[in-house]
Parts: structure tokens; sequence; C-alpha cells
């Protein structure tokens, strides 16, 4: 299952019609500013009271001769650039791709600011880095729609700067094999990223932002990235965040960590179908292709390509980075869902075998860590009070799960191991290093989430964003029955998020209703926040050592596993 595909209904990639529908909406006045490199004019919402400076140029086109190489900041004027409605999505492989435009020159930033502010005001602003495996996504993506939180802040009287970008994905950002190691060619997706911020720290000031408050934020793969911007460069800090929020994701791996020389297979296959195979540059010729002829060969390969150790923007594994602490140490929040596993849990998994089957098959841990993982993820294994992560299906057919009889025990041991076990470990060993770190476990199921699915992959987006609206969902997941109760926690978790933004501490002007967030150390030590809807129970604070004795082990061998 993809939890992306599952929530997405994409839509027109610019302003969103259905709450911008009358002319009388954006105003007859186009707000400007005067950035390094030309004058950005932008359009006003008067619904929102918001500033829109969307699809802005962050970087040369990466086409043509600067093709698979690192972006190149934009050496000359650009003049009077027009940025009224959002750029195209950059060419990717996945169902976020359906209904976008995609295109080769993609790399466009975009700002939302409360409208009215000077050029002076120093507003923190926060960076929305997206998912999608390395493979798909995109910043145009309604479900990123920065206006609710930005509305959020103003309303609590603690005004952000939402800023969203994006990047290059799959091959056209990640290619890698022998040829291409030991050049700058590598990760050329990350160091958009980088380069992004960069821009945001040349240019934010004149939106009215503060470039030494800055947060970076993202979820699975942004999340992934956010982390990775933490230990790029052997944790050399270039002053470009002071905070970030990792969503289901980390300086920590999802995957196992690969190099170059991993995807050699696929990058040869790419050669042999681009008549590249004998050339004596290979990057060279692939970069004289035709647009086409490399789109079809890079969808028919994907997806394979996603960020490699390099030995200069990636020096390492995460794990070891973080416990040497070879990383920007800020304040951090880093999250998971409660059933993260539930996409990835093996579809039809019945028995033991089946079960170490998809370890065996999934991880990198040897035959006999499989084995003890199976012994330490047992029937019945749960995290209070009362979920229970490896019971069968409810949904059975001629008396079998419908996922499997052993459906969401594959899915708590592939959720630990893609996610919640990394969560555990940075919070872990970022609270004993001093660094300020908060947790959290999302456990609240978004309306049209399958019982099955429950806090699934990517389940806390939508609040996160405050889409109360369900703007780019296939079904509202603030909506139904219990509309009112996931109102009242997507206030409290973009409101947190915008305290974070602004204070680097999430509970900084929380009401006195509110449940005070501890950081990890605080209490009674491995304090987590766990996010839900009142008609659930609402919100607490839990001590952070559900299946102790299974994640620890996943941590214990995070090199066998390549992260």
């Amino acid at each position: 299952m993809n939890p992306h595909q599952t929530h997405c209904l994409c839509q027109l990639p610019y302003i969103y019609k259905n709450r911008l529908a009358g002319a009388n909406i954006i105003q007859p006045h186009s707000p400007s500013v005067a950035i390094k490199n030309g004058t950005v004019s932008g359009v006003h919402d008067g619904v929102w009271d918001q500033d829109y400076f969307l699809g802005i140029p962050y970087a040369q086109p990466p086409v043509g001769n600067l093709r698979f190489r690192p972006p190149q900041y934009i050496n000359t004027t650009l003049g009077n650039i027009s940025a009224k409605k959002y750029g195209t999505h950059c060419i990717g492989y996945g169902a976020d791709q359906i209904g976008y435009t995609t295109s080769e020159d993609c790399l466009t930033i975009n700002v939302i600011r409360p409208a009215g502010i000077s050029h002076n005001a120093q507003l923190p602003v926060a960076v929305w880095i997206h998912g999608g495996g390395f493979y798909m996504g995109g910043a145009p993506d309604k479900r990123y729609n920065l206006t609710f939180m930005v509305d959020q802040s103003v309303k609590i009287g603690k005004s952000i700067i939402g800023v969203s970008i994006n990047y290059r994905l799959d091959a056209w950002g990640f290619l890698a094999s022998s040829e291409v190691a030991g050049t700058e060619n590598l990760n050329t997706g990350l160091k958009d990223q980088r380069l992004a911020l960069h821009w945001v720290q040349e240019n934010i000031e004149a939106f009215g932002g503060d470039p030494d408050r800055v947060t970076i934020f993202g979820e699975s793969a942004g999340g992934a990235s956010v982390g990775m911007q933490q230990t790029a460069f052997n944790g050399r800090d270039d002053k470009l965040f002071r905070g970030v929020i990792a969503e289901s994701g980390g300086p920590v791996f999802y995957t196992a960590n690969k190099f170059p020389s991993d995807t050699q297979k696929t990058y040869d296959t790419v050669l042999n179908a681009t008549g590249c195979y004998d050339a004596a540059d290979s990057l060279a010729c692939l970069r004289s292709k035709p647009l086409d002829l490399l789109n079809k060969t890079f969808a028919a390969n994907s997806p394979i390509f996603q960020p490699v150790i390099d030995g200069t923007f990636l020096t390492g594994f995460g794990s070891q980075q973080i416990k040497n602490g070879r990383y920007v140490k800020v304040p951090t929040i880093i999250g998971t869902t409660s059933d993260e596993g539930a996409a990835f849990g093996q579809i039809g998994a019945n028995t033991q075998q089946d079960l170490y089957n998809y370890c065996a098959t999934v991880t990198k841990f040897h035959p006999k860590s499989c084995d003890r993982i199976l012994e330490l993820y047992p029937e019945g294994i749960s995290i209070p009070p009362a979920e229970n992560f490896t019971g069968p299906d409810d949904g059975t057919a001629n008396g079998t799960a419908l996922n499997g009889l052993e459906y969401h025990r594959a899915a708590a041991i592939i959720g630990d191991y893609m996610f919640i076990a990394n969560r555990r470990y940075v919070a872990e060993q970022l609270s004993a290093q001093k660094v300020p770190v908060w947790s959290y476990r999302f456990r609240a199921s978004p309306n049209g989430n399958p019982s099955w699915y429950r806090a699934g992959h990517f389940s806390e987006v939508a609040f996160v964003f405050h889409t109360v609206n369900g703007d780019g969902y296939a079904k509202n997941p603030l909506g139904g029955v219990n509309a009112p109760s996931y109102g009242k926690l997507a206030d409290y978790m973009c409101r947190s998020w915008v305290r974070f933004v602004v204070s680097g501490d999430p509970r900084s002007g929380t009401l006195v209703h509110e449940v005070q967030w501890l950081k990890y150390g605080e209490g009674s030590g491995k304090s987590s926040m766990v996010f839900d809807i009142d008609i659930d129970g609402g919100n607490y604070i839990e001590k952070d050592d559900f299946r102790a004795d299974g994640i620890a082990f996943i941590n214990e061998y995070a090199l066998q596993a390549g992260r």
C-alpha cells in the first residue's frame, strides 16, 4: 500500500480554486519584493489576508549540460519575476505526480506570508521539504498548502512565514553508479534542498522573514531529508536552520543506506536502453539524450535511485553520526504515527515462515537476527493502552484474514525497523547529548482510513497543516462524524509546530488546559507526547518504552542493517 496514493486526490497545482473561486478574492494589487536577482511579483489573497510568492526559481534550470549536475546559483539578474502561480512538480514516478505538470525545469521555491508585514518584520520561517520516497511528490501538492499554518500562527499571535521547495527526484536527482562515484554529481536532489536553504538565507529577509530563525520540517522522505541536512558534510553547521522537525523520518535512514555501486545494475540497464553503454563518458551521453527517452527509461526502472553515501555530502551511516555528535545540534521534534508499518507490511503473511522470509528480504539483517526479531515480536505484542498490532486483520474472507493472519505482526516489525526504532534512537541520543528534543506518537485514525490502517504512515500531515477542508485528499481526513474532535487536534498540533518555529519550544504559549509537551528527558524520563482526538482520550504524555526489547535489538544492530 502506498500511503500517499491512498490519500491523494491531486488537482490543479496552483492557487486553490475551491476556496479562491471568486474573482474578488484575489486583490488587484500585486505585492512585490526586491530580492538578490530581481523583483518578485506575487498575489494577495483577501480571504486569508496573505501574500503568495509562488514558483520562484532558486537555481538555474537543471537541463542540457546542467542535467545530473549539482544545482547552480542564478548568476544573472532576472528582472521582474512573476510569482503568481506554483511551478511544476519535478519529474517523478508515483501517484503524487498524477494531476500535476512535471518538468526538468522545476527548481522553485514558494513563500507564504501574512499580508501587510514590512520587510524588516523579522518573522520566523518554516521551510517544508516534501516526502514521497525520493521518487515522487512536489511542493505544489495541495496537501502541503501552508496557508492554513500561517493563518493559525496569526490567530495565536505568533506569526510566521511558510516556505516550500521542490527538489529533483529519482534518477534525475539521485543517479548513482561506479562511474558517477567520486564526482560531484551524486545526491544532487539533496544539494537542491541545500541550495534552496541558502536562497532562504539570502532572500527571506526581503519578505519580512528572519534568516536566523529558520526551522526545516518534513515527513517521510522529507523527514529523512531534514535529518540528512543535519548530518551533511559530517555535521558541518552552515547556519542554515536553527530547528528541525522530522515526521516519520530523521537522520537514521528508513532503509539500508546505499553506496553508488549498489545501483550499478540499474544504471547499466539505463545505459543499454539509451545507447550510452559504450560511451566513454556515460553521464555526458545521458545529458545529450532526449527528455522523452530518459523519462521512459527511468519510469521503467523506478523506484531505485535514492540518496547514497558519497563521502562528502553524506559521509557515513546516520546512526553513527548521531552517536558521535557529528550533526547540527539544534532543538528538534521527532515523531512517528502509531501504525507506521501498516503501509509497508507484507500482504498475505499467514505463517511464521512468511514473516521470516519478509524480514530476510526487506531488511539487511542476518538470518539469525531475523530469527531473534521474530522471537521479540510474538503474537499479541502491543503498545499501551490497548493497541494490538499483531492480531489478524478484522476483514475476513473464507476464514482467512483479508491481509494475512500475520499482517499486523509484519506491520509492527517493519514499522519499527523503518521509522519507530530510528525515532527512539535519535531521541535517546539527542537527549543524552543535552540537545533539546521532543518526541511524539500520533495515535488518531483520520477520517477515511480503513480500520486495518488506523494511524498509518502520513496520517498526521493533514493535522500539522491544519487542512480542515480536506484540500488534495480523496476523503477529508478531518471530516466525518468526528470533525469537531479532529479540528481540536489539528489546532493543537499545528499550533505546537508554530510555537516551535517561533521559539524553539513547542510548549511556548500553550494554554492552561492544554497538555504540556515534556522534553524527552523530562518527567519520568523518555517522555513522549501522544496525539489523539478527545473522544479517544485526547493528548497525553507516555513513557516511551513500548516494544522495548524488539526496538532495542533493531537499534543495537543498526549497522548490520546498513544504517
